[in-house]
């Protein structure tokens, strides 16, 4: 598996634009009203999807912003990246569009024209105070509610994603309730990074990190649906320490930022994530491809070896390796050890 890391990403995520109509407390992005003026051209646009063609096997591209629905060429692009080709060429593009306006039937019926079938939407509470809150919107949620049910009719299928932080994670279980009441086949669980507009003083404890993890593994083991984590790479520690003696670490995941992972931002920089926004190229004058497999921070990211302190020392290193776009946001070090992984390896306990 490793070895397929280090030939091409699993997942390329395309910030397409930064413009946004929301103003979300913990956005990545920054979202700004007005679209950049140097965001990609169609054409640079299609350009790009053309090299991220060259990976072999093609991965999945996650199409996000800011809003992406700001883009007017968003259909032509998304066509153009979806098919007509073979099935050896074809990308699976999914599409994570903000709640706002713009998501009318209208589109919706246009997104899965254009070849998509998957997008996702956020959800941050179980009601309309919690979530309108973390929109900075209100009537956001009842929005959400709306635009999940006629995604659902326009013949898409739906992921609800949640920002784990102090804010919501003693409400877990109501935003599961939530989850399931929707009908989504996907419940993506963030972990906080502290970068773009995130606050410190949302971010976990590593006690509450642990407990959060280890509520997400009971939960999952009979959910209605599909559980995932994102920046919780210490998921899969808790995983396995759970199966006891023997487990197999294959059976977890091992992704992590510059490791299966590529970002591309509104105006073509290269990151191993976009939670680890360190610059390593840019579309418009580097091959994409070339920078993934050779650039030297996506190399130090796919070394277990380089990963310092405790992280370095744990035994579940080549499958979690701590986050680390959360280690780069506390400690400016993406080689640092996850400073919110309470996880002490017996060499350094």
């Amino acid at each position: 598996m490793a070895t397929g890391y280090n030939v091409g990403p699993v997942v390329v995520f395309w910030e397409i634009t930064r413009s946004c109509a929301l103003a979300c407390v913990h956005c990545r992005a920054t979202a700004r009203p007005k679209r950049h003026p140097l965001e990609l051209t169609t054409q640079g646009s299609f350009e790009l999807v053309d090299e991220i063609r060259r990976f072999e096997p093609n991965p999945i591209l996650v199409i996000s912003g800011g809003d992406p629905l700001m883009r007017p060429d968003l259909f032509e692009i998304a066509t153009y990246a979806s098919g007509p080709y073979g099935p050896e060429k074809r990308m699976r593009v999914s599409l994570s569009p903000s709640v706002t306006a713009l998501v009318t039937p209208k589109n919706l019926r246009r997104v899965r024209e254009s070849g998509i079938s998957h997008l996702s939407f956020s959800l941050d509470g179980p009601d309309a105070a919690s979530h309108d809150s973390f929109r900075g919107v209100a009537g956001s949620l009842g929005r959400t509610l709306t635009a999940v049910r006629d995604a659902q009719e326009a013949g898409l299928t739906v992921q609800l994603n949640t920002t784990v932080t102090r804010r919501n994670a003693g409400r877990l279980g109501e935003l599961a309730a939530v989850v399931d009441q929707l009908g989504a086949v996907m419940w993506d669980v963030f972990f906080l990074v502290i970068t773009g507009r995130a606050a410190s003083g949302d971010l976990l404890s590593p006690a509450q990190h642990e407990e959060a993890l280890n509520w997400r593994r009971r939960y999952a083991e009979d959910a209605p649906f599909r559980v995932k984590t994102t920046l919780g790479q210490p998921y899969r520690r808790v995983v396995l320490q759970a199966m006891g003696e023997g487990a197999d670490p294959s059976q977890v995941p091992s992704t992590n930022d510059g490791k299966g992972i590529c970002f591309i931002s509104h105006v073509g920089q290269i990151h191993p994530s976009g939670f680890l926004p360190i610059d390593c190229g840019n579309v418009r004058t580097d091959s994409l491809v070339e920078t993934y497999r050779n650039h030297r921070v996506f190399t130090d990211l796919r070394d277990p070896s380089r990963v310092e302190g405790k992280c370095g020392l744990c035994p579940f290193n080549s499958v979690c390796g701590g986050c680390r776009a959360r280690a780069y946001g506390l400690t400016g070090n993406y080689l640092a050890a996850d400073p919110t992984c309470p996880y002490e390896p017996a060499a350094v306990a």
